[in-house]
């Protein structure tokens, strides 16, 4: 008591911080969409000296930039077999062939070997063939020979490239840092790129359209084939070695002199550097060896630094090889002294260094060149990135670039608010009707658990989308939790006689615990999350449920706690006091005590449980799984009105061309311009979505056109797209799903006993197959929202079965008196059963908005919750419960005695 003005003003300083560093993202929040993604223009309206990083809405919620970007998959297969040609290179020495060199024209799809008279073509074929899977050889004489890909390595190399390229695009967003990105594959081989909330479409494309492949090969000095051609205006030449390189700021000039000019094994590159104070580029040509001697793919690392060996230190990139990669640098190094080697990114000479000797060690340099410092060393962060993430193994080019709005429709983004807010003041009214006194300082607890996560949000610069709510929701359900139990542990040891204080200490003391063990294991699974995927939603719901796990315990136990303290330090009187802190109140449990035999009735609740998921696996086996365009892929259909139209409009037309679901995506144009995606629940695979002969997108056109007649619309295109999710994201979302489970599971035993962790696994997969449940039984589309309340379920069942272990824990400790496990485990049942069903009943409450209000994803995401929550409440007083009875027969342990715990005297 003593020290409540100190812990006073600890609290309001952080109140005070939290409101001033969350004022930012209430002014995002208030401001029109236009404003707000103008940073020029929403700078404007924040005041001078609070915070410039703020909460964001997400991709789903706002909107933002969309790239769809074009995969050469034929420079793919030139590349793959140039990596052919180096290793080929490697793979002949020591043999004894003749070899010249090994190289690719491009766009010829052909690796080209060249021999000295005298080599055994065909013994050389027939060896290397052999280490060469997928390869033939198209042609051969005397000196030398040429390789192809067989027909399926040519789709699998075109199929490969696509993947490569989505997955070297997914982790330069994510390390570039922007939150929960979208990101499919589309028909015609090409990549839909949206990025929430972004402003700056230039910086986007120059990071995603770079390819970053990066090769070293060797400069061809001794090149004569330039030296009689006659140097026009405007043009000046450098001499290296017995050759010359020309010079111009017209690169297409140099280009119109040379060409024809360059033989078959060579390459015809550029060096460029700025001239004119920035004005102008200045252009030089540079011969090089088709053969490429290294390749990125023998870079371990790349890291921004600045080059000490110039005169003026200017930034660069150092390299770092891997072991294979230093060896072959030394290899080549070695046999090339006083040759130049150009090290060559997205074709373009960025240095061609003179080797001296020979160079051990795998380091190399990428000079960038004069330039202001700040922008150079931007250049060579940003530079280093895109070597880390790796190479696009084919070109990229920017097919189309345009603003987005939100995926979710704006209806839907309003629906979803106010009815989030709906929900939470309902909990806010239960909390206060039902806990009176105490009911409002829980309350005031949740407004400080709302505003500080808010603010740690805001401090580091998070994404708001759909997942992230989820994990908001889940921490306030959390936060909820551990009021109910802090409130319902007092008025326990009100009803055993404890004074008003006492009880008020005990019942604070007991129930820290209890929340922190639903709080840490539902930790253990967020932490496992986001080291495990680099799934965007995934990793955007975790580090919303940490910040606000972590954020929930300080407001539940202290800030809560403090206000406790606070207002008993000014009663007067015992019976003001124990009026305070609960007494005096009836409740719906008061005095009744309950005495179900859960633990005799948990073996029918799992048959019951065995037999809904059997049903699960049959409708799944007959009718399969309504899967989204998010996994399955889809139509996409883009149309266009005179006049402004909302989404509910759209879904009536989907409806009646027996499309059930669609997601809504506005463009430009505000309520004009809409992006509509559904799925193709005709298409059988993925492979070729182009070729699905979906009637149901005839139709849909034909209802746009007929039924909206009076908006004018246009159907501007119609494209078959791949799922957003990939194969490899979703088996790394599904692994990562059971890791956090395991984990889950290894902490509930460590921190219990080892017998409460398998209740606890098999009650988890009950609670997620209740979830998927929703989506098969009802034909729901299972799209990411789904995973989300996955997840949402996964944190919050455990924390329900904590509740229950918790008391079973205590009651094994003071063992009053049983002697069998079923009766204890029982009793504890019994005694936390209105602590589990007020939680239970606060968290559905905070739900009831989006099922009154909600409509389209967002319902279906609270559907989904309401039967996870449910089915979590039963299975932790039935499964979980059991599960410790299960474990403890198992060791042939039934009587408390035999479990080793001394009997005490009740």
């Amino acid at each position: 008591m003593k020290s409540i003005k100190a812990r006073s003003i600890f609290v309001g300083f952080i109140v005070v911080l939290a409101l001033f560093l969350s004022y930012s993202s209430f002014v995002y929040f208030s401001l029109p969409s236009d404003i707000r993604n103008d940073p020029g223009v929403l700078q404007k309206h924040i005041p001078r000296g609070f915070p410039d990083s703020h909460v964001t809405f997400g991709l789903d919620l706002q909107g933002g930039v969309q790239l769809v970007l074009g995969v050469d998959t034929a420079g793919a297969i030139d590349n793959k077999l140039e990596r052919y040609g180096t290793e080929l290179s490697r793979w002949i020495e020591g043999k004894a062939y003749p070899f010249k060199t090994a190289y690719v024209k491009k766009g010829s799809a052909v690796l080209h070997v060249d021999f000295d008279a005298g080599a055994d073509v065909k013994k050389f074929t027939d060896e290397y063939l052999k280490t060469a899977p997928g390869l033939i050889a198209s042609r051969s004489d005397t000196t030398s020979v040429e390789f192809q890909f067989e027909e399926a390595r040519l789709a699998d190399t075109r199929n490969a490239a696509l993947e490569q390229a989505e997955r070297v695009i997914r982790s330069r967003v994510d390390k570039w840092g922007n939150t929960e990105p979208l990101i499919n594959r589309r028909a015609g081989n090409s990549i839909m790129v949206q990025l929430p909330g972004f402003k700056d479409p230039g910086k986007a494309k120059e990071l995603l359209g770079r390819t970053a492949q990066l090769k070293f090969k060797l400069v061809d000095d001794e090149f004569t084939g330039f030296n009689a051609l006659q140097t026009p205006a405007g043009m000046t030449t450098e001499r290296h070695g017995s050759g010359i390189s020309f010079v111009s700021t017209d690169k297409q000039q140099i280009l119109d002199l040379v060409k024809g000019k360059v033989p078959e094994g060579r390459e015809l590159l550029f060096e460029s550097e700025s001239v004119a104070g920035g004005s102008k580029t200045q252009y030089k040509s540079i011969v090089v060896l088709a053969a490429t001697e290294l390749a990125g793919e023998d870079i371990a690392e790349a890291i921004a630094v600045t080059d000490q060996s110039s005169f003026d230190q200017r930034p660069g990139v150092s390299l770092r090889m891997t072991p294979a990669g230093a060896t072959r640098f030394e290899e080549v190094t070695a046999k090339s002294v006083k040759k130049r080697l150009a090290i060559v990114l997205d074709d373009a000479v960025v240095s061609a260094p003179q080797i001296n000797e020979r160079i051990g060690g795998g380091n190399a340099m990428i000079h960038l060149g004069q330039g202001d410092f700040n922008k150079m060393m931007e250049e060579a962060t940003q530079l280093s990135m895109i070597l880390k993430s790796g190479a696009i193994p084919a070109n990229i080019h920017i097919l189309e670039e345009r603003q987005v709005g939100a995926s979710l429709g704006p209806e839907l983004v309003r629906q979803g608010i106010f009815s989030a807010l709906f929900g939470l003041a309902l909990v806010f009214i239960f909390m206060i009707l039902y806990y009176r006194r105490p009911g409002l300082i829980a309350s005031i607890a949740l407004l400080l658990n709302a505003l500080f996560l808010l603010a740690l949000m805001a401090l580091f610069n998070s994404s708001l989308s759909l997942p992230g709510i989820a994990g908001f929701i889940l921490t306030l359900g959390m936060a909820v939790d551990a009021n109910v139990l802090i409130n319902e542990r007092i008025r326990y040891e009100l009803r055993h006689g404890k004074a008003g204080k006492k009880a008020l200490e005990i019942g604070f003391g007991k129930a820290f615990w209890t929340i922190f063990d639903s709080h840490v294991t539902t930790m253990t699974a967020a932490v496992i999350l986001l080291q495990t995927t680099s799934s965007g939603p995934v990793r955007g719901f975790a580090i919303t449920l940490l910040m606000g796990l972590g954020v929930s315990m300080f407001t539940s136990l202290y800030c809560a706690k403090l206000m406790f303290d606070f207002a008993v330090s000014r009663c007067k009187s015992e019976d003001e006091v124990r009026h305070w802190v609960g007494a005096g109140y009836k409740s719906l449990f008061a005095g009744r005590k309950t005495s179900f035999d859960f633990v005799g009735a948990a073996p029918k609740f799992f048959i019951v449980c065995l037999i809904g998921i059997a049903s699960m696996a049959a409708v799944v086996s007959t009718r399969g799984m309504n899967w989204a365009v998010d996994f399955a892929g889809g139509t996409e259909v883009e149309i266009k009105l005179q006049k402004d139209i909302d989404s509910a409009t759209l879904e009536q037309v989907a409806k009646k061309s027996e499309i059930d679901e669609i997601a809504i995506q506005a463009l430009e144009g505000g309520r004009k311009n809409f992006l509509i995606r559904f799925e193709n629940k005709r298409a059988k695979d993925n492979k070729d979505l182009a070729n699905v002969a979906d009637s149901r997108a005839q139709i849909f056109q034909q209802n746009i056109k007929s039924d909206l007649v009076d908006y004018q619309p246009q159907v501007l295109r119609v494209d078959y797209v791949g799922p957003q999710v990939g194969k490899e994201l979703r088996n790394q979302g599904i692994l990562s799903l059971l890791y956090a489970l395991l984990g889950i599971v290894v902490y509930v035993a460590l921190r219990f006993d080892f017998r409460f962790g398998p209740g606890s696994l098999i009650k988890l997969f009950i609670d997620l197959f209740a979830v998927a449940g929703f989506y098969i039984f009802f034909y729901r589309s299972f799209d990411l929202t789904a995973i989300a309340a996955l997840l949402t379920i996964a944190g919050y069942g455990i924390s329900d079965a904590v509740v229950v272990y918790d008391r079973i824990r205590e009651m094994l400790a003071e063992n009053k008196g049983f002697t069998d496990i079923k009766v204890l485990v029982n009793e504890a049942v019994n005694e936390t059963l209105s602590r589990t069903i007020l939680v239970s009943f606060a968290t559905l409450l905070s739900l009831l908005g989006i099922l009154t209000f909600g409509s389209g994803g967002i319902w279906n995401f609270a559907g989904s919750l309401v039967l996870g929550i449910v089915m979590a409440t039963l299975s932790s007083i039935f499964i979980a419960a059991y599960g410790v009875v299960f474990m403890t027969r198992l060791q042939g342990k039934n009587t408390i005695k035999k479990v080793g715990l001394q009997t005490t005297k009740p």
